[in-house]
């Protein structure tokens, strides 16, 4: 009689996330996972081509959950500067608890699912999702009314804030230190957007 087979997928997301933490990512193997989920190795392949198809996608499901947290977050009425940092602690956050801790001591191989172009689009929708948030941000401290679509360079702006945000962010800085150009940034916008 065949096994009964409910949340393999979300098994070895957790399995996976949990094998990293215990032996870093260079141990980590499709056939560890199976047996740690108590099911055949083929069936985690039923799911996943590789290990790096699931580590995307556990880096994907905590992306998602962050920008959910910052949509969140920014719904108070506070100045535009602190709905920034909000977004500024959650993308330190995520660099260090998720990104960091598993790929400054364990690189991802380049493989053919994983290779330089694919990592470049990927960086951009990313950069793509915070601009958004920043853009909202502005947005949301605007007067009530219709609103037109945003300049090319409000966009831009909003591009460049995001830059900061996600290099900053990576590097373990203070908001302190970003804040006065920010603070800049910011007001340019509104000025652009009013």
């Amino acid at each position: 009689m065949p096994k009964n087979l409910n949340n393999v997928k979300e098994d070895i997301l957790s399995v996976t996330r949990q094998l990293i933490k215990e032996t870093g990512y260079s141990e980590l193997n499709i056939r560890n996972i199976a047996a740690r989920c108590g099911v055949a190795t083929g069936t985690v392949y039923n799911y996943y081509s590789s290990k790096n198809q699931i580590i995307a996608e556990i880096l994907l499901n905590e992306w998602n959950l962050m920008l959910r947290r910052i949509d969140q977050n920014i719904k108070t009425s506070a100045p535009a500067i602190d709905k920034i940092e909000i977004i500024f602690n959650e993308l330190n956050s995520f660099m260090i608890n998720v990104h960091g801790e598993w790929f400054q001591t364990h690189p991802i191989e380049n493989t053919e699912d994983m290779n330089v172009s694919k990592i470049n689009e990927k960086r951009k929708l990313l950069r793509n999702h915070i601009s958004e948030k920043v853009f909202k941000v502005i947005e949301s401290g605007r007067s009530t009314g219709k609103k037109p679509e945003p300049s090319q360079e409000v966009m831009n702006i909003c591009d460049i804030i995001s830059h900061i945000l996600i290099s900053y962010s990576n590097e373990e800085a203070e908001f302190s230190m970003v804040k006065p150009s920010l603070t800049a940034l910011i007001d340019l916008l509104e000025n652009k957007n009013s």
